[in-house]
């Protein structure tokens, strides 16, 4: 289980999107991942859809030192897709702050949490920390915890501060732990067209050298409309730009370590192409997907709805077209229509021999 937090003292730079977003990316490739919201503003959780009503159990009851009933992990995490949980947050939680002041290690509340988790085999590939934006006794019980913290970094003045801020403290807590948290930089909110970011940019690499990320996440209006639907940009709007900046994010973090790289099947571009344009299994049905900038019309046609095509609907002068359709069946046959030509998904390697001597694609959801 690989602990990562994600931190800034600086409000607004892009630290809870990217906790969500990256998140869920990690998740898109396959890796099962707990996002933890140690903000008690809650903008992880409202920003996921999650609502915590006076009473729900949060990550507050499971840090407290003075709960008199004992909480359990099952009572908090909240699954969103298999392989996806969070454990949510309310403004309960800044109570802990003054709770936990005049405990006895009390900066070590989250890592024995984490530990008490791993004996009950949960089996996490990442645990991804949304931290608060200051540097209390929530944050340092986050690095405390931590692997890694990716700082991330708008082009701005005030960021730039509060990077240096928190490169401090991790430096000063580096000298209590066994192993040195290691420290990743990233670039947020970027205006390629603003002599300022590029300025900024070039600041930042050359303080942190390899450990700035080469991906650098743009500023796009669909990231602030994907949080205010309560979704994920890889639910809102796969294929976007803004979804490529954080699939690029996830894929160049796995590729960094060897250890951690994707599965086998998974690496490659051609087949995270194929991971991103498949079928996906949404909460309210199977998201179909198809790429052309240059066709009329895309229809898609299956088991589920009798072979009746169904329009999808084009979403971005990138060419992607979308649409979600309720489908009873786990298992289903289907192909699109593009411009009245019926032809397999590309982006879908499965296929099975129809009765008329053709092949259609085939998707399993298990």
């Amino acid at each position: 289980m690989r602990v990562i937090a994600i931190a800034n003292q600086k409000g607004g730079c892009g630290k809870t999107t990217t906790s969500i977003n990256f998140s869920a990316c990690l998740h898109f490739l396959q890796k099962k991942v707990l996002l933890v919201d140690l903000d008690p503003q809650g903008h992880s959780t409202c920003g996921l859809g999650i609502k915590t009503l006076k009473g729900t159990p949060t990550i507050y009851e499971l840090l407290s030192p003075i709960q008199a009933i004992p909480t359990s992990f099952t009572q908090v995490i909240r699954t969103l897709y298999p392989d996806f949980d969070i454990m949510p947050s309310q403004a309960s939680l800044n109570a802990l702050e003054e709770e936990a002041n005049f405990m006895p290690n009390h900066h070590l509340l989250l890592k024995n949490l984490f530990a008490r988790m791993e004996e009950q085999h949960r089996g996490y590939d990442f645990v991804i920390l949304d931290c608060p934006p200051n540097l209390g006794i929530l944050t340092w019980n986050a690095l405390n915890a931590a692997d890694e913290v990716i700082i991330p970094v708008e082009p701005s003045f005030f960021s730039l501060h509060g990077l240096g801020k928190i490169s401090e403290t991790v430096q000063n807590l580096d000298r209590t732990r066994q192993t040195p948290l290691t420290v990743h930089a990233l670039l947020t909110n970027f205006n390629s067209l603003l002599s300022f970011s590029q300025e900024i940019h070039d600041d930042v690499r050359a303080h942190f050298k390899e450990q700035l990320f080469r991906t650098i996440i743009h500023e796009n209006v669909m990231l602030k409309e994907a949080a205010a639907a309560g979704q994920s940009i890889a639910q809102y709007a796969p294929g976007s730009p803004a979804f490529q900046d954080y699939l690029n994010l996830a894929v160049e973090y796995l590729e960094r370590d060897w250890d951690r790289k994707l599965p086998s099947e998974t690496l490659g571009w051609d087949n995270v192409y194929k991971n991103r344009f498949g079928p996906k299994l949404m909460s309210d049905g199977i998201l179909f997907q198809f790429q052309s900038k240059t066709a009329s019309s895309v229809e898609v046609a299956g088991d589920f709805n009798r072979w009746v095509p169904e329009a999808l609907v084009r979403r971005n002068d990138d060419g992607l077209w979308q649409k979600v359709i309720r489908v009873g069946e786990k298992a289903f046959r289907y192909k699109f229509i593009v411009d009245g030509e019926w032809q397999v998904d590309p982006s879908q390697p499965t296929q099975k021999e129809n009765a008329y001597g053709g092949l259609d694609s085939y998707v399993e959801f298990v």
